[in-house]
């Protein structure tokens, strides 16, 4: 088994809010895609939040329901939660936000435990008078079996610093500026995309606004993912791609040309959609240079990011073999990661890594299509509508774990395999995707098409399906899609 496991992860389905605040929790549930019933207790007070994949779509306690309800127990600093995967979920649906954005409403309206700085509860959850007063909290480990110098003991972490949101827009790197301060007001921003896409760019286009930043990312000249952050939360594809060009229709900001490698832009790509597999470790116990050879040894194809007070550095990992080390104030690739990695330095810097299992070319999608289909957006604060989760009982299986660094499968003995008209069942599963995905699913037709016929081997492209990023498609239909895939999978046992 790999020694880098999932960040944040809960353990044991239950545990206690002053080690693991409810925001936390909420990453993880997301992170993890979850499904069951998660409650949180403190005094005689109790709320219950239920997940389907990942998606908070109901909640209520105390009298409220909806986001009220995870409003409250936010603040909670006290107290202590269960999960359960295999409850029955209710069919009522009083959530339909993303989390991200209930977590930037709540930060909105001063809600203390809605992010990642100090907290103060908003007021004392009642404690039963024959109680005893609340322990002091219990030292929290800094990673589960992560590459660690040697230290006398590990000191606990301070709760303030929980770890990033589940979506940031990372820094980039520079490379050569093709076009540099084009102002928005003069450009004609149809013709501007075209041209890119006729000259082949591999780069991106970055726009800069005075509260708001975005980029359009090019692989050989076609658009491939889009991210626009307007200071509330990070968006992508279709409503970042509305986002950005509605900031340059209103004449806001100017933007900036840069071609890089294709090999850069694959691992951009992956920053900013990869999972993360190792979060919110304290430099100052890990040997990072040690960390770095394990991720060499396990030939990751992903990102070591590291997070100090005032700066961030990132490198970036292309089979095991660094590709490039860059920082937010030193934007250009170095081959040698001593620009980062002197950042440990300092105590309260942090270490976080992304990876995806496997290395696959960015798919594209047609720039045409994108400029018939994507009108300009209101110059509002965007709350993106989240994918209806379907009311159908929750998998009684425990959510599956997002990949982890590259490990050889076990064989299943050749005893255990069922007799299956594979012809019949890969088609199936064909149709499938082409019914979810319509123009979208060559990308899971080709993972099905290379699969070898046996059990193991689809259910583990299954898995990969449910962790793929394609563009302009909401994970949740890849999740959905593949645990239908799954179900039928299942029948054929």
């Amino acid at each position: 088994m790999s020694s880098i496991e999932q960040a944040p992860r809960l353990v044991d389905y239950k545990g206690s809010l002053d080690q693991t605040p409810l925001l936390s929790l909420l990453q993880s549930m997301q992170a993890q895609r979850a499904t069951g019933t998660l409650q949180v207790r403190s005094g005689g007070e109790a709320f219950s939040l239920f997940f389907l994949f990942g998606h908070l779509f109901h909640a209520y306690g105390n009298g409220s329901q909806g986001e009220e309800a995870v409003f409250e127990p936010l603040a909670w600093r006290q107290g202590d939660y269960t999960f359960d995967p295999k409850s029955k979920l209710p069919t009522e649906e009083t959530i339909t936000a993303p989390t991200a954005d209930i977590l930037a409403e709540a930060k909105r309206r001063g809600v203390p435990g809605a992010d990642n700085g100090p907290v103060a509860a908003i007021r004392t959850p009642p404690t039963p008078a024959a109680g005893p007063a609340p322990a002091a909290p219990v030292p929290h480990p800094v990673s589960e079996r992560a590459v660690v110098s040697q230290q006398p003991q590990v000191a606990p972490q301070p709760t303030a610093e929980e770890g990033p949101p589940p979506t940031e827009l990372y820094p980039l790197p520079v490379g050569k500026l093709v076009y540099e301060s084009l102002k928005t007001a003069f450009v004609d921003f149809p013709k501007l995309l075209r041209s890119l896409s006729t000259d082949r760019l591999t780069g991106y286009l970055r726009l800069t606004g005075q509260a708001s930043r975005g980029m359009i990312l090019f692989y050989q000249g076609s658009l491939i993912e889009s991210f626009y952050d307007g200071g509330a939360v990070v968006s992508t594809g279709r409503t970042a791609f509305s986002l950005f060009k509605n900031d340059v229709d209103r004449g806001e900001g100017s933007m900036d040309v840069i071609e890089l490698t294709s090999e850069v832009v694959t691992a951009i790509y992956q920053l900013l959609t990869a999972p993360t597999i190792l979060q919110g470790l304290l430099a100052r116990f890990v040997d990072v240079r040690a960390l770095l050879q394990y991720l060499q040894e396990e030939k990751i194809h992903g990102s070591l990011l590291v997070r100090a007070p005032d700066e961030m550095g990132i490198i970036l990992l292309r089979d095991g073999q660094l590709l490039g080390a860059f920082t937010r104030g030193q934007p250009q690739l170095m081959q040698d990661p001593e620009i980062v990695t002197r950042l440990c330095a300092d105590t309260k810097t942090r270490i976080e890594v992304k990876a995806v299992a496997d290395l696959e070319e960015p798919a594209s999608v047609s720039l045409e299509e994108m400029l018939a289909m994507t009108p300009s957006v209101p110059a509002t604060v965007y709350r993106p509508a989240p994918p209806q989760p379907s009311t159908a009982p929750a998998p009684q299986a425990a959510p599956r774990a997002q990949p982890r660094a590259p490990a050889p499968p076990a064989a299943a003995p050749a005893s255990a395999e069922p007799d299956i008209d594979w012809p019949s069942l890969m088609s199936q599963l064909n149709q499938m995707a082409d019914s979810a995905l319509q123009s979208r699913s060559k990308k899971v037709k080709e993972m099905l098409s290379s699969t070898e016929h046996n059990v193991d081997a689809l259910d583990r492209t299954i898995d990969r399906i449910s962790q793929t990023s394609i563009m302009f498609v909401d994970p949740a239909r890849l999740t959905n899609l593949a645990n239908e895939m799954r179900q039928v999978l299942e029948e054929q046992r």
